[in-house]
């Protein structure tokens, strides 16, 4: 048993640092991947002294509630993501973005824009507003980046309203919510598009920003990319609980 934990701690924690190494080379920046390489080098130390630990049951208690945590909170944020409950009826969809390389949108966020063209193929009268301003490493606003995969989806640009100047989940409702009431677009009819493992959050900031009755649309994400996204929104949560209440 203690000859398998020990692999299997080698094993992961290596997959972890390695899986860190391909996401710093593809994609953004991203402060997920601190928490992810530290956990693959906690869990590697962990199998390769596992023999010659000090304090052994302080150390093994620590490392099983780590990881017991981490499960236990990424399977909440998993759970939640699946309940969809939209009921396409609403009349504004709001795309919530996240980040683009240069003027190319992410995978991630082609997953969010894709289930946006879905439900529009269901609900065409439905306006949707895609919410995100220009970050670093981002030549245009994702705003635009968003707006314009989406027409090359075939949907009219009349449709589309761009809210370009948020650089965070609270921001992109709170800007979102300043360009419907000067539409004079109804808050109470709204559904928001996000990768499942943002929609608990998202929620919670939608109803913060006056979004009482929103209704969310959850979509799945490629698996090499779960460690960050988790653990980067794991920590986005506990800042929202601690700071943002």
């Amino acid at each position: 048993m203690k000859k398998t934990v020990k692999i299997l701690s080698i094993i992961a924690g290596s997959l972890l640092l390695g899986n860190t190494a391909l996401m710093s080379v593809i994609a953004n920046f991203n402060i997920g991947l601190l928490p992810v390489a530290a956990l693959g080098v906690l869990l590697l130390l962990y199998g390769i002294f596992f023999d010659r630990l000090p304090c052994k049951r302080l150390v093994h208690c620590f490392v099983g509630a780590v990881l017991a945590v981490l499960l236990v909170f990424g399977s909440f944020l998993a759970a939640y993501g699946r309940n969809d409950n939209a009921d396409y009826n609403e009349k504004t969809v709001i795309v919530l973005g996240c980040g683009i390389r240069g003027e190319r949108v992410s995978v991630g966020l082609a997953k969010r824009l894709d289930k946006a063209a879905e439900y529009h193929k269901e609900n065409p009268k439905a306006m949707i507003i895609v919410s995100g301003g220009q970050g670093p490493q981002e030549d245009i606003s994702e705003a635009l980046a968003m707006k314009r995969y989406l027409v090359a989806k075939g949907i009219d640009e009349d449709k589309i309203i761009m809210e370009d100047k948020s650089t965070s989940t609270i921001t992109n409702f709170r800007y979102s919510r300043e360009i419907m009431e000067k539409e004079g677009m109804s808050l109470s009819s709204v559904v928001f598009v996000t990768n499942g493992y943002h929609v608990y959050r998202a929620t919670s900031y939608a109803k913060a920003e006056g979004f009482l009755e929103v209704s969310h649309l959850g979509t799945d994400i490629i698996w090499y990319t779960i460690p960050m996204n988790y653990m980067r929104e794991m920590l986005a949560v506990v800042k929202m609980w601690v700071f943002d209440r």
